[in-house]
């Protein structure tokens, strides 16, 4: 069995204007080298840590030099020696932000036991690290510097879409938490359940699922977008009484371009899928359904925003197809997420409100469509109209979603 090697590193900026990287660019870069490594970063001004899988990943990655697009180097070192290496830090339960907090210290969890390092609950549900000086520092830094930035969980507003017999709620919100019938539940084609999402999985207990999905991934070589399995929820205290396990589609593609034509030109095919996927659902009886943004896996970070603008015109698309059918079960349908998914799609459906010119408010009608406006706004779009700047992004385990995400 492989042994998990802890490299620290530092970046040194191409020039005294240089500004600080945004962590997504770290972890594209190292795993655009290799899938056998975590990053976390910044734990210190320009600094971070890489977990290496492997003793022979940690000897790849140092024999290696490593220069980022803007001319910034990248340099790796192992943990620096100390007269006191091991110490101790408490984090307390009581604290106002330490569910926040513990969300966060899961990312660090695994870079402290890499680098022989302990982490426990206490009694009154506090945690004690106990590690190398370094390292626990480098992990305040972390928590401090994800704590200090603005609390924005709360800016994205939720939208009703009405259309025939389905009222889909738009909304930014925990997945698992849903009162419905069912929950849709992503995964890419190596049975790897969407990071955001399996860590709330995690938090309700104990669980078989990963080791049915692993199991699933051992056996079965025949998994193909759009592919559903069910799996009846005997082991989780909600409400939802199945869970479907979703398949996503995995867009690759070897040349850059542009306007994202591969991925915009997907979304007729990705439609039927969503489409038959909810036909399957409604087929089995449940009237209720909450469900993520079913964003595809793609190769590089810099192609998420276009498959995400992408999925949710196909969604919407899906939905408003699916709704055309009179006697139709399912008639609930809760699309949540990250605040910054929603905040996406919402803009997505403020401009269909502005071109059909429909009252400000939260209830959208598409049967009063003027017969043209929807199939502009959420039709296939043939040049990208995306803009690159993007002053929110989502916290880390949203920026991967997958673990094998960047792998060709």
């Amino acid at each position: 069995m492989d042994t998990p090697v802890l490299l620290t590193f530092y970046i040194k900026s191409s020039s005294i204007d240089s500004q600080n990287l945004h962590s997504i660019i770290i972890k594209e870069y190292f795993l655009n080298l290799t899938s056998n490594v975590n990053v976390l970063y910044p734990t210190q001004i320009q600094s971070g840590l890489l977990l290496c899988k492997s003793k022979r990943t940690e000897e790849k990655i140092l024999n290696m030099r490593h220069t980022l697009s803007d001319g910034s180097t990248i340099h790796l070192s192992h943990l620096s020696s100390y007269l006191f290496q091991q110490t101790r830090c408490f984090i307390d339960s009581h604290m106002k932000q330490f569910n926040q907090m513990n969300s966060f210290l899961q990312h660090c969890l695994p870079f402290l036991h890499a680098s022989g390092g302990k982490s426990q609950i206490t009694s009154d549900s506090s945690i004690l690290l106990e590690g190398h000086i370094f390292l626990l520092n480098a992990i305040h830094s972390y928590l401090h510097y994800k704590l200090s930035k603005p609390n924005q969980t709360n800016t994205s507003e939720s939208y009703d879409l009405h259309s025939g017999n389905l009222t889909v709620k738009v909304m930014n919100g925990k997945l698992m938490e849903q009162n419905v019938d069912s929950i849709l539940i992503p995964i890419n084609n190596r049975y790897k359940i969407h990071t955001a999402i399996d860590q709330q999985i995690q938090s309700l207990g104990k669980t078989n699922l990963s080791n049915y999905l692993h199991d699933l991934a051992t056996r079965d070589t025949r998994v193909f977008e759009g592919k559903i399995i069910v799996y009846p929820n005997r082991e989780f205290q909600i409400p939802a009484k199945v869970l479907i396990i979703f398949v996503v589609p995995r867009l690759i593609n070897n040349e850059l371009t542009k306007d994202n034509f591969h991925i915009n030109s997907y979304q007729p095919t990705y439609e039927q899928i969503i489409y038959r996927t909810l036909q399957t659902i409604d087929q089995s009886g449940i009237t209720s359904l909450a469900m993520p943004v079913l964003e595809p896996s793609v190769k590089s970070p810099t192609e998420r925003r276009p498959a995400n603008e992408m999925t949710v015109r196909a969604m919407v698309s899906a939905f408003r197809q699916f709704s055309q059918n009179v006697s139709i079960k399912l008639r609930r349908i809760i699309v949540v997420d990250h605040h910054v998914q929603i905040k996406r799609m919402s803009k997505r459906v403020k401009q269909y409100q502005n071109r059909i010119q429909m009252k400000t408010n939260n209830n959208i009608d598409f049967d009063h469509d003027d017969g043209h406006s929807f199939v502009s706004v959420f039709g296939e779009q043939k040049i990208s109209n995306i803009s690159s700047s993007e002053d929110e992004t989502e916290s880390e385990e949203y920026q991967l979603p997958y673990t094998d995400h960047a792998r060709s």
